[in-house]
C-alpha cells in the first residue's frame, strides 16, 4: 500500500494491517478483510496445489482464494484507485487486513474499535457474497457444560457417580431444544447442537471423574448469550429429574485469548451477536446502488449463512456494517477453494466506488 500511494500504511500493535486514503471530513469508512485462513484439510481432495494459486478456466484455485484473499486484493487495489484519483473521498478510507478471524471472528475488531482513535462511520466486509449485498447474519455462541462425577473402578460402578450418564440425558434434551428455537423470516431459525464430549478418566476401566459437553448455538433475532445459558440450564434440570442431586453441572461461555504474532494479548468471549441492518438503511441502499451501477447488472440484497466480524462491528459496537465481496459462500472452507478472477477485478471498482460514496 505504500507503493500504491496510500496516504498512510501501518501495522497496529495488535498486528492488523491498515492502509489509509485520507478524506476531507471527519470520520472513516473501513473496507475489511481478514488475512488468515483455515487449513487445507485433506490434500487428496484438492485437484490443484492449495499453495500454488493455479488459474484455470478463469478461476484462481488455492487456500484462501475465496476466504478471503480475493477481497483483500480487491480492496487494496480499489483503495489504490482512490489514492490516485483527483477526487477526494468524504471520509478517510481504511483498507484493513484483520487477524485471527478464522479462530474468533470479531476478536481483532474489538482491538481496532476500542484502541484505535478513529470515528468509524461504516464498515464494508468483503466476505464472499456472490457479488451481491449482504446486510446481516445469525450470531453464535460457543459453550461448555462441565460435569463433576466420582471416579471408581468400573467393576463396581455403584461406588461412583458416572457423569457420562448425566451427559447423555443433557444431550437428549439439547436435541429436543433444537426444535424450540426462535425463527425469523429473513435470518432463519436459531440452532443448538452438542458438538463434542471430553471425559476425565484415569482408565477405560474406571467410572469417569468428570465430563465436558461442548455446544454450538446459532442465534437469530430475539436470541442471545443469556438465551443459550438458559437452555443449557434447562437441559441440566432434565438430567436432575432423572438422577437427582448427583448431577453437578455448570455452564460457561468459552473465551479466546491467544496472543497475536506481535505478542498482543486480548481476551474476548466466544459470543458473537447476530446483526441485521434494515433494508431501507442508507448504507444498504448506497451499497446496492454503487454495486449495481458499477457492475451494470442486477444485484440482490441478501444475508450470509455463516458468521463474520460484523458480529462485533455491528452486533457489539453498533457501527453500520454491510457486506460485499467476490466469490461464493460454498467455496469457502472447501477443497478446491476458488474465485472467479473477473469478479476480483470488478470488485476493485465497487470498493473504489464505495470509498467515494459512503
Amino acid at each position: 500500500m505504500e507503493r500504491l500511494n496510500y496516504d498512510e500504511a501501518f501495522i497496529d500493535e495488535f498486528g492488523n494491517v491498515h492502509g489509509v486514503v485520507e478524506g476531507h471530513e471527519d470520520g472513516a469508512v473501513m473496507l475489511n478483510s481478514h488475512v488468515d485462513t483455515v487449513g487445507y484439510g485433506d490434500r487428496d481432495q484438492w485437484d490443484h496445489d492449495p499453495y500454488a494459486a493455479t488459474i484455470e478456466d478463469g478461476q484462481l484455485y488455492g487456500l484462501g482464494a475465496s476466504d478471503m484473499k480475493c477481497a483483500m486484493a480487491s480492496m487494496v487495489y480499489g483503495g489504490a484507485a482512490l489514492a490516485n484519483l483527483d477526487l477526494e473521498p468524504e471520509h478517510d478510507v481504511y483498507v484493513t487486513g484483520e487477524l485471527m478471524e478464522e479462530v474468533s471472528e470479531g476478536h481483532a475488531m474489538k482491538y481496532v474499535v476500542e484502541e484505535l482513535d478513529v470515528d468509524w462511520e461504516a464498515v464494508v466486509i468483503g466476505e464472499a457474497s456472490e457479488m451481491d449485498v449482504k446486510r446481516g447474519h445469525r450470531g453464535r455462541c460457543e459453550l461448555r457444560i462441565d460435569l463433576q462425577g466420582a471416579s471408581c473402578h468400573a467393576s463396581a460402578p455403584e461406588r461412583g457417580i458416572n457423569p457420562l450418564y448425566h451427559a447423555a440425558e443433557i444431550i437428549d434434551r439439547i436435541e429436543e431444544l433444537n426444535e424450540e428455537t426462535n425463527d425469523h423470516d429473513f435470518l432463519g431459525a436459531g440452532t443448538i447442537a452438542a458438538t463434542n464430549v471430553e471425559v476425565d478418566t484415569p482408565s477405560n476401566n474406571a467410572v469417569p471423574a468428570g465430563a465436558t459437553i461442548y455446544v454450538d448455538r446459532r442465534l437469530t433475532i430475539g436470541e442471545d448469550e443469556a438465551t443459550a445459558h438458559a437452555e443449557l440450564e434447562d437441559a441440566i434440570a432434565a438430567a436432575r429429574e432423572e438422577y437427582g442431586n448427583d448431577v453437578d453441572a455448570s455452564v460457561e461461555t468459552l473465551t479466546f485469548d491467544r496472543p497475536t504474532w506481535r505478542g498482543y494479548e486480548l481476551e474476548s468471549k466466544k459470543y458473537y451477536p447476530m446483526w441485521l441492518l434494515e433494508e431501507d438503511h442508507p448504507l444498504v441502499q448506497d451499497t446496492y446502488e454503487v454495486a449495481e451501477t458499477v457492475l451494470d447488472s442486477a444485484v440482490e440484497i441478501r444475508k450470509w449463512t455463516f458468521s463474520t466480524s460484523g458480529n462485533y462491528t455491528m452486533g457489539v459496537a453498533e457501527i453500520p456494517t454491510i457486506g460485499f465481496g467476490p466469490s461464493r459462500e460454498e467455496w469457502a472452507h472447501a477443497a478446491n477453494e476458488r474465485v472467479d478472477v473477473e469478479d476480483v477485478v470488478r470488485a476493485c471498482d465497487v470498493y473504489a466506488g464505495l470509498g467515494l460514496e459512503l
